[in-house]
């Protein structure tokens, strides 16, 4: 895997230097945001490449800009995210204003550098991702407005903020092999978006930081558990949501009563359920080992 790694990494430099209509500066930023990215990895990308290799009966090394091109759809929303909800501490949100020109530069260059492979079914591929980063975009808006309060409203809004990139990054590589996509795919892809999406807000509440959602006044399924039980806990918790009543949130007792009141492990048997539905259609999708065993890995 560090492999694809590497491949993915050497593919966004070349893009970014080869690209002509940006500046100097640009061009510095682009190069430090990707690098903030390497010690992460390239797991959209390395989505891609692995299911077009799965699916596909030739090798086109094209699909590393490919995938490189996924990576900067991917960047671009986390970096715009996080100068939405303002609690980062990467190097773009020091620089909001010139961090945005760089995002909106590294969307258009995701589609035109598709665009500009040798691949037959390109423009399937640039249709996938346009609808998909879509509906990411209306999850996002949705998370903004932090009105999901609800286990069905929750899960649907990370579905499509999360889910739709995961699917998008599967279904690029599918449909670049096959011509045509999968319901399997598309479908287990979305899960893995879910699963890794409830495992974040779960290590979000670990640390009592910029990004706790609970610090926050933000929504997430072990929140959302709590503020559901009748005791003085969950009583001080909606006191502290609620803007009109001032209020001091005891840290310790809530994240004690998150932690051994029940919130954590509602979550993650939200989680196992789509954990389950992930490996029902992973099973029914002929893929090569480095394939099923690397999507194995996310579903845990």
């Amino acid at each position: 895997m560090n492999g694809l790694d590497e491949c993915i990494n050497k593919s966004l430099d070349i893009l970014i230097e080869s690209e002509t209509f940006l500046s100097h500066e640009l061009k510095h930023l682009f190069k430090s945001f990707k690098e903030e990215k390497i010690d992460a990895g390239f797991s959209f990308g390395k989505l891609c490449c692995l299911h077009f290799e799965a699916f596909s009966n030739s090798r086109n090394n094209d699909i590393y800009k490919i995938a490189a091109a996924v990576e900067l759809l991917i960047l671009s929303f986390d970096i715009i995210d996080d100068l939405q909800d303002k609690d980062s501490d990467n190097s773009w949100s020091r620089t909001p204003e010139l961090s945005l020109n760089v995002a909106l530069a590294m969307l258009i260059m995701a589609s035109k550098t598709i665009d500009e492979t040798s691949f037959e079914h390109k423009r399937a591929a640039i249709k996938i991702l346009e609808e998909c980063a879509l509906k990411s975009i209306s999850g996002q808006q949705l998370d903004l407005l932090n009105n999901c309060r609800d286990e069905d409203s929750y899960v649907q809004m990370i579905t499509l903020k999360s889910g739709s990139l995961t699917a998008m990054s599967c279904l690029i590589g599918e449909v670049l092999a096959k011509g045509e996509v999968s319901q399997e795919v598309e479908a287990y892809g979305k899960y893995i978006g879910i699963i890794q999406q409830i495992k974040n807000d779960i290590q979000s509440l670990k640390a009592w930081g910029p990004k706790n959602d609970l610090l926050n006044k933000r929504f997430s399924l072990p929140i959302i558990y709590l503020l559901s039980q009748k005791n003085d806990v969950s009583k001080s918790v909606a006191d502290y949501y609620n803007d009109d009543i001032v209020t001091i949130l005891d840290h310790k007792e809530a994240e004690n009563e998150l932690t051994n009141g029940g919130a954590i492990r509602y979550a993650l048997t939200v989680k196992n359920v789509y954990k389950l539905k992930a490996i029902s259609y992973l099973e029914n999708v002929e893929l090569n080992d480095l394939a099923k065993d690397y999507l194995q890995k996310l579903i845990k």
